[in-house]
């Protein structure tokens, strides 16, 4: 008898372990998005570290290479790392989550930070809501960031065979991310821009940025 009921209130805690483990890993409503970004934000805090200004200079020299990366997959899908210039300057921390039933691209969240600006990412099935210092900018669609007021393409990824994917800013093109992978080898820091307008205001630079970084860290995620 003593056994049995010592099994019994086993069995209830590892019920009551993975109920916890579910709950705390469905998608986020909107009520609870803000609580969730803040969490990522937090988390964040504990290990980022100070970043360099991420200036034109620096977005020239931003490489694939990451510092203190870190993936984890169980009841839910987990990364966080920093990108690095190609001489390993931090310049940007992200920490991403997916949530049950989603994929790569879908019910999960992402949380980006430079030296002076922030990032989210709200990734549902019918669009990703992007926020930049807790302003909601719009939502991207199949490469497209759609403006929340104007409902008009702000910048976009286009799509190439190529090894680089153009990004354009109000129709024009202000620089390249790359398709390659992160290196296994972190002696060697290939770039993830290139062809970086020369000039780009502040505005362009964040529009670039919000749909740069997002392909970096699918790549990431999805490897």
């Amino acid at each position: 008898m003593i056994f049995l009921t010592a099994l019994t209130a086993l069995v209830a805690i590892l019920g009551i372990s993975v109920l916890s483990g579910v709950l705390g890993n469905m998608s986020p409503n909107r009520k609870r998005l803000e609580a969730e970004i803040k969490n990522l934000k937090l988390d964040m805090d504990k290990w980022a570290g100070e970043l360099i200004p991420l200036d034109k200079e620096e977005l020239e020299l931003f490489s694939l290479t990451q510092d203190k990366q870190v993936l984890k997959k169980g009841w839910s899908t987990s990364a966080k790392g920093v990108f690095t210039t190609i001489y390993h300057e931090p310049v940007m921390a992200y920490n991403y989550k997916k949530y049950l039933g989603g994929t790569a691209t879908t019910n999960a969240l992402l949380y980006v930070r430079t030296s002076t600006n922030e990032f989210a990412y709200w990734l549902q099935k019918g669009g990703i809501q992007l926020i930049i210092d807790d302003q909601i900018v719009g939502e991207i669609r199949d490469g497209a960031l759609y403006g929340k007021k104007t409902k008009q393409v702000l910048a976009k990824v286009k799509q190439s065979q190529q090894e680089l994917l153009p990004i354009q800013v109000y129709d024009k093109e202000v620089g390249s991310v790359t398709k390659a992978l992160p290196p296994a080898n972190k002696d060697l820091s290939p770039r993830a821009f290139e062809f970086v307008k020369e000039g780009m205001s502040k505005e362009e630079e964040l529009l670039f940025l919000s749909l740069a970084t997002l392909e970096l860290v699918k790549k990431t995620v999805t490897k």
